[in-house]
């Protein structure tokens, strides 16, 4: 029987860590000062996202302490721990938590994603990670990062073994007991997953049977070319950093062709390019409320620090008054940590050529993602442009507070359902159901 098709409409996950990646975006409201620790603050946003008809809530993770980069302290809470309790607070709307390839084991990643997945009642993702930030490696007993080629080595065979052991129980190895009673599990459909490769030995099976959806929805970020290829073979969703129409329709394109050359159907794996909002009643509006966001990030030094730090130079190397030089520009590639931000930010920097002072004004450094300012039928125009023209299959919002997120909910979510671009009611309770993908 051929799979169901799929349905296209815009898919949304809002960014849940601390308002998103702007440097200033949890600072806007002093009562949201302590929202990293606070349980109310995670579970507000998921209830307005739910509200609004969302897909997930995604977590990213970092395994160290941000200090200097251009960073200041940040506290962050396990995503693991954070979906757990979230889920079981909450209906319909999915989870998305990060988990790196480099410092986990497939047994752990599938056994506790397993477990989230069956207490959330289906509504679980994994975002694959395979972490670029060299000092996490010291807190793992390592003192530098693998090689980026060993790192996404280690990551496909990763992904692959727990798939296998989310597998490992057949779907008819719980099944109803005659007459009613307690289910019976049949031993025969689990299997042992007897894994010998490069990086791990593992035996299996899995300690729990299949979820509501399946397995969990796979995630995965996919900016170099090792990235793309990952994202191609295993992912059900990509995360992707588009500045540009024309640059984001490449790269849509590319990713697509990559997972039809893996034998997948590129229309069941899903784009989604990161945006930060701004809203207003008018263009003006919106703009003032960017404005007040970029005087309460931190200071200029800190900034210009993060920003040396993405492109791999000193921040003596940078001029505020002047372009970024091509010599600079030139090598940030073959230096970058994350070479999709990077790329991405080194595109910008060669098509517009801003002076650095003129960039910093104007464009967040955390992501970098595109900037959307307007009023909400704006906003909902150039969503459905990037949409409708193959550069998104939907978004990934990442600067909004909660008051903020309600009010995109409010007024760009009913313009979206208005042109036939959104859903107007979950047609499933799992995050692989929202997606389309139950029972694909």
């Amino acid at each position: 029987m051929s799979p169901r098709p799929i349905r296209r409409q815009i898919h949304l996950n809002f960014h849940g860590n601390t308002a998103g990646e702007h440097a200033g975006a949890w600072t806007r409201d002093s009562a949201d000062a302590p929202a990293d620790f606070v349980l109310d603050y995670y579970l507000r946003i998921a209830r307005i996202a739910e509200r609004g008809l969302f897909d997930a809530v995604f977590f990213a993770n970092y395994l160290h302490l941000f200090e200097g980069g251009g960073r200041p302290p940040r506290p962050v809470i396990d995503p693991v721990v954070l979906a757990s309790a979230l889920s079981v607070l909450t209906e319909r709307i999915g989870f998305v938590a990060t988990a790196s390839t480099t410092f986990n084991e497939p047994y752990n990643i599938a056994r506790s994603f397993g477990a989230l997945d069956h207490v959330s009642r289906g509504r679980i993702g994994w975002n694959v990670v395979t972490t670029y930030d060299p000092h996490a490696a010291r807190n793992f007993g390592l003192a530098a990062l693998p090689e980026r080629a060993d790192r996404y080595a280690r990551a496909d065979e990763f992904v692959t073994v727990v798939r296998r052991l989310w597998d490992s129980w057949g779907p008819d190895a719980v099944r109803p007991a005659p007459g009613g009673g307690a289910p019976q599990i049949d031993g025969s459909r689990i299997q042992h997953v007897q894994h010998e490769g490069r990086f791990f030995s593992v035996e299996g099976p899995a300690q729990l049977p299949r979820s509501r959806q399946g397995r969990p929805v796979l995630f995965q970020a996919g900016g170099s070319a090792e990235g793309r290829a990952l994202a191609a073979r295993h992912a059900d969703a990509i995360f992707s950093i588009g500045l540009d129409l024309s640059d984001a329709q490449a790269y849509y394109r590319d990713v697509k062709d990559r997972v039809r050359a893996e034998g997948r159907d590129p229309d069941r794996v899903f784009v989604l390019p990161g945006v930060y909002l701004y809203l207003g009643g008018t263009v003006e509006e919106a703009e003032r409320k960017r404005q007040s966001l970029l005087e309460k990030q931190t200071s200029r030094t800190l900034i210009v620090e993060q920003l040396a730090a993405r492109l791999g130079v000193e921040p003596a190397d940078l001029d505020l008054d002047s372009p970024v030089p091509d010599h600079i520009l030139d090598r940030a590639p073959e230096r970058a940590a994350s070479r999709g931000h990077t790329d991405a930010l080194v595109a910008l920097l060669r098509r517009e050529r801003p002076t650095l002072r003129e960039f910093l004004t104007r464009q967040p450094v955390g992501g970098p993602h595109r900037v959307v300012i307007g009023t909400p039928e704006q906003v909902a125009d150039t969503l459905e442009a990037w949409f409708v023209n193959r550069a998104a299959d939907g978004f990934n919002i990442g600067n909004m507070t909660p008051d903020e997120l309600e009010g995109f909910v409010e007024q760009v979510i009913p313009i979206l359902q208005k042109r036939g671009l959104f859903r107007t009611g979950y047609e499933g309770d799992t995050l692989s159901a929202h997606y389309g993908l139950q029972g694909a």
